[in-house]
């Protein structure tokens, strides 16, 4: 994500003029915390935060009352053509040294053009990372053994090949009563030489089992090789598989190749989006399989292979068969042996499990104090769908541990999607639950002392004693 491509552009702004009804509406249909406020020209004057709203609120102030009062004018501000020169590093900076969280994108007349929040430079962190991580995995994977003997020579502290499986059965937690069962199914299989079909949806786990059944197998001191059908380009895909010969096509190297399956010889190949697969690149597979051996491209000498094969998918291959997209042959090749792993919404008591997890491996990682996820985000995390499984719920706990820092993650810490459907929590609309997280926050910054926490809020100690019993805390 480009920096300028993380600009949420702003249609409507507010004007000193505006009143408290005006600015709620506004945040409601914005789902922003802070809204800038610009002057008739719509020049920047200054910004009106989540928090002035909670002030106006609490201090009964009437729906008409206007916001000039509430507006910050010390409003941290990025000029739109310096976004073309600054790192993601040193706007994350500026982002964190606002006091609301928040930078206003102008032009050189202070014009409005839009705002950069803080969750969406975290959110673009985490994504690059993410890419990073890809592009890492993606070159170790493609290395030759010249390049990964090279490595080693440079490196002595290097004693593991690149082509190995990295997770065991530890590493898949569960305390659902179906993927135990799920997991004692795979441990059979393991044992044996028999293909195996891995199937569920993005995100479900498929290659941590990939990972463990070659671990648990009596394969498991030979290579684990893993090809993406789907992120290699289709006119390449062949040559990735099989390797090719010095010649076989414009910008081979010299001395040729050896593909993946020639790399996994006397381990497991394990074929990710098995689905994506080309027709002909099936047929060439299904030969392999069948007579254990195969030729590079632009090769006139067979090479013999021995292999285990484990593949995953979540696409329909049945459907796929009737529409001529999926050999059948193949297919019952590949799922001697199939291993369905259920979504994450069909197992909601793993979710907090894995949630707690994942804070304990991140906090060293990101540097961060999280103790926690405060009982009514547990409510959330439980109750929503995980379109995204467990990798989603993974990106929402990392998130909300950089937006939170320390403590528990609050309401204040998740992403819009997850708001968007936690309507009421135990009774209590968000508005209210948000207000109980920032009380607490307030009492714990000020180490409970109540006189504090009231001029923290901005409200009088009487009104936090009401709120206090209101909530029950």
């Amino acid at each position: 994500m480009t920096l300028p491509n993380m600009i949420q552009p702003i249609n409507t702004y507010l004007r000193p003029i505006d009143t408290l009804e005006d600015a709620a509406r506004v945040m409601l249909e914005t789902r922003l915390d802070v809204l800038p406020v610009g002057d008739d020209q719509g020049r920047l004057v200054g910004v009106f935060s989540r928090s002035s709203l909670y002030r106006m609120i609490l201090e009964k102030l009437p729906s008409h009352t206007s916001i000039a009062a509430f507006v910050k004018t010390e409003a941290v501000t990025t000029q739109l053509e310096r976004l073309d020169h600054i790192t993601f590093e040193e706007l994350e900076q500026v982002v964190q040294n606002s006091q609301v969280g928040s930078s206003i994108i102008i032009d050189r007349e202070r014009r409005i053009i839009g705002i950069l929040t803080k969750s969406k430079v975290v959110n673009a962190l985490v994504e690059s990372k993410n890419d990073l991580r890809e592009q890492l995995e993606a070159i170790l994977q493609s290395a030759t053994p010249v390049e990964e003997s090279v490595v080693r020579i440079h490196d002595k502290s290097v004693s593991k090949p690149y082509h190995q499986a990295t997770y065991h059965w530890e590493h898949i937690l569960t305390r659902d009563k179906s993927m135990k069962l799920l997991i004692s199914s795979a441990q059979k299989a393991a044992r044996r030489n028999t293909s195996v079909l891995l199937r569920g949806e993005s995100g479900t786990g498929k290659e941590l089992f990939a990972h463990a059944l070659h671990n648990a197998s009596k394969r498991s001191s030979g290579p684990f090789v893993t090809i993406n059908c789907a992120s290699v380009p289709e006119h390449l895909l062949e040559a990735e598989f099989f390797g090719y010969e010095n010649g076989a096509f414009t910008g081979a190297d010299r001395s040729g190749r050896m593909g993946k399956l020639e790399l996994a010889h006397g381990g497991t190949l394990f074929l990710d989006e098995i689905g994506d697969m080309a027709l002909h690149l099936q047929a060439k597979l299904l030969r392999v399989i069948e007579g254990k051996e195969f030729y590079r491209v632009g090769g006139t000498k067979p090479i013999q292979v021995d292999v285990r094969i484990v593949s995953a998918t979540n696409a329909p291959l049945e459907q796929m068969i009737v529409q001529n997209t999926f050999r059948e042959e193949l297919y019952y090749r590949l799922h001697v042996i199939t291993l369905s792993i259920p979504p994450l919404r069909a197992r909601p008591n793993d979710i907090l499990l894995l949630a707690n997890t994942f804070i304990k491996q991140l906090n060293p990682v990101l540097e961060t104090a999280l103790t926690g996820i405060e009982e009514s985000v547990q409510k959330v995390l439980y109750h929503y769908e995980w379109p995204g499984n467990i990798r989603q719920l993974r990106n929402v706990i990392e998130r909300g541990m950089i937006m939170a820092e320390k403590g528990k993650i609050s309401f204040a810490d998740l992403p819009e999607e997850l708001l968007g459907k936690a309507t009421v929590i135990h009774g209590k609309t968000i508005v209210q639950a948000a207000e109980k997280t920032e009380i607490e926050r307030a009492l714990r910054e000020t180490y409970g002392n109540k006189v504090k926490a009231a001029r923290l809020l901005g409200i009088s100690r009487s009104v936090l004693y009401e709120k206090l019993k209101k909530f029950q805390m």
